[in-house]
């Protein structure tokens, strides 16, 4: 197998690196190329192209570093002679070759082809071997670029590229590349437009020569009779009728006159249906719809007595029921100017009515919001009492706190006084021993009975003073007793009143609240109420103004009846 491979090298120009080949237990066999250890032949795309297809498939396009050139890679199934898929059997084509084959294509003088990879959009083969390799997205607004839309839209075929290029894209079976066809319109077309030159020259040749023919023929056969019947023609188109014509012949032009003299004669009949239309018109210009015709009209002007005597019927009948519309029309809009003039009548009174009742619900809203602002002014002054009676009713509770103090305070003073009653009484006791005991010891004791006689009167006097402030104690604190009680009752009052006080403030605020709500109200409805004004205004303008398209409807319903009277009808 080496030695086959190695005689394929150099043998094409196309390939000279030979052919090489790749067996399905993953060996290759290359003519100079040792593949590494690294090197998966089934990766490679050129192996799953080839053991996919029976038929060489031509694959991507790549520049080779050794020979600096494009080279695309061309594969095949490779089986034994039992048709057991043994591998696959490839060489790279250098896309040198395939420009050398595609430069031999020439399409007129400037035109040519160039092949694309579809799958890379790269161009493959070129006449201009600097242009293989390029990418079609590298041009911008030329004949490459157009080719690009086209192979993306995959759209075939031939088309005009700038209105002076034809454009031909075809795809290559069995491969994923594209022909692209070019050449210049002009000179596609030079040649037809030199054929097509010629022939008219021939043609023209051919007309100037039969006009020439014809032209002596019609003077030597037929100009006398064709002048005579052009003369007849003339007159009658002057308005002469009482033509006649002298010719007469076998042939075509004989016929002819023959026809042109019943033509004549036909016409002098024209004239008589000609005067009598124009008389009809003439009555009908003047109002009298009531006209017959009384000619037996022949051929087209049949028509015309048909169509006359149909205008007839039609004005008639239009006319009669312009007439019975015109009368209902003079009824109906006097039944609308009296309605209307009633309508505006009502309009104006209901516009004043509504005028009043907004001037009446713009005083009751004012006394309304009078009143919500009364109640909010009554609720801020019954806020501030409660206020001051809870302030009151706080100082009430620090004087109730310091009368129980005077109250405990007097209860520790009627006990101090009680034991300066023991401490008297004691001390006049003493002093009574005292005595006792100066009065044994005679002379010796005098003093001493002095003294004893003198702190028994001070013990009395303190006893005595003992009792009237104890009395003067007891009633301090059944006084305090009294004003504690009358504190707690004020207390409890003022409690009371703070109670009654929050009641009404909450009363207060309902009506505040109230009235709020009620001069909202009263604004939707003045709002409301100037709506109604607008609408009522609105309708008095509308009734005015359709008053007076009734008066106006009626003056023109009474002049169209002034009108269709002018016109004298038929009788029914």
């Amino acid at each position: 197998m080496m030695e086959y491979i190695r005689h394929t090298v150099n043998q094409n120009e196309a390939y000279p690196a030979g052919l090489y080949v790749a067996l399905t237990d993953g060996s290759l066999y290359h003519a100079s190329f040792v593949p590494g250890p690294d090197f998966v032949t089934s990766e490679k795309s050129w192996y799953q192209n080839g053991i996919a297809s029976e038929d060489f498939m031509l694959g991507d396009v790549y520049f080779d570093e050794d020979s600096q050139s494009y080279v695309v890679g061309a594969s095949g199934m490779l089986k034994n002679a039992d048709g057991e898929i043994r591998g696959v059997a490839a060489a790279d084509v250098y896309l040198d070759s395939i420009s050398d084959i595609v430069a031999d294509i020439q399409l007129e003088k400037t035109g040519g082809i160039f092949l694309v990879d579809t799958r890379t959009n790269t161009i493959i083969g070129h006449r201009d071997r600097e242009m293989n390799g390029r990418l079609l997205s590298e041009f911008q607004g030329d004949m490459y670029a157009y080719a690009a839309e086209k192979i993306q839209s995959s759209t075939t075929g031939l088309s005009l590229y700038n209105g002076n290029t034809y454009i031909q894209v075809a795809q290559i079976p069995d491969s994923d590349w594209t022909a692209v066809a070019y050449v210049s319109r002009t000179e596609v077309l030079g040649d037809l437009l030199t054929l097509t030159g010629m022939m008219m020259s021939v043609s023209i040749a051919a007309i100037i020569i039969a006009i020439l023919l014809i032209i002596i023929l019609v003077r030597n056969i037929i100009g006398k009779p064709v002048r005579e019947l052009s003369g007849v023609a003339a007159k009658i188109a002057e308005g002469e009728l009482n033509q006649t014509i002298r010719h007469c012949s076998n042939d075509e032009l004989g016929e002819l006159a023959d026809n042109f003299g019943l033509t004549v004669t036909r016409l002098r009949d024209y004239v008589d249906y000609i005067n009598e239309i124009s008389e009809k018109l003439q009555d009908i210009s003047q109002g009298d719809l009531s006209f017959t015709l009384s000619h037996e009209y022949l051929g087209e002007f049949a028509k015309i007595k048909e169509s006359l005597e149909a205008i007839s019927w039609s004005l008639n009948d239009t006319l009669g029921q312009i007439n019975t519309a015109a009368n209902q029309v003079a009824e109906g809009s006097g039944y609308v100017s009296d309605g209307a003039q009633a309508l505006s009548q009502g309009s104006m009174q209901q516009s004043d009515a509504v005028e009043q009742l907004a001037s009446h619900i713009n005083e009751v809203s004012d006394g309304i919001q009078k009143t919500a602002m009364g109640a909010k002014k009554a609720r801020q002054i019954s806020q501030d009492v409660r206020d001051h009676i809870l302030e009151s009713n706080s100082k009430m509770q620090h004087m109730n706190d310091a009368i129980q103090k005077i109250s405990s305070k007097s209860a520790e003073i009627h006990s101090i006084i009680k034991t300066i009653e023991d401490i008297a009484f004691q001390t006049n006791i003493l002093a009574l021993n005292a005595a006792v005991e100066a009065a044994r010891a005679g002379t010796a004791g005098k003093g001493f009975a002095v003294v004893a006689d003198e702190v028994r009167s001070l013990a009395s006097r303190s006893s005595e003073a003992a009792k009237n402030t104890t009395v003067l104690i007891d009633q301090t604190v059944e006084a305090v007793e009294t004003g504690t009680n009358l504190a707690q009752d004020t207390a409890a009052s003022m409690l009371e009143v703070v109670a009654q006080a929050e009641e009404v403030d909450k009363l207060i605020e309902g009506i505040a609240t109230y009235s709020a709500n009620q001069a909202a109200a009263t604004e939707e409805v003045i709002s409301g109420i100037d709506r109604i004004s607008e609408v009522v205004q609105s309708n008095l303008a509308t009734a005015e103004k359709s008053a007076a398209a009734s008066e106006e409807l009626s003056g023109q319903a009474n002049m169209l009846k002034d009108l269709v009277s002018k016109f004298r009808l038929k009788e029914r």
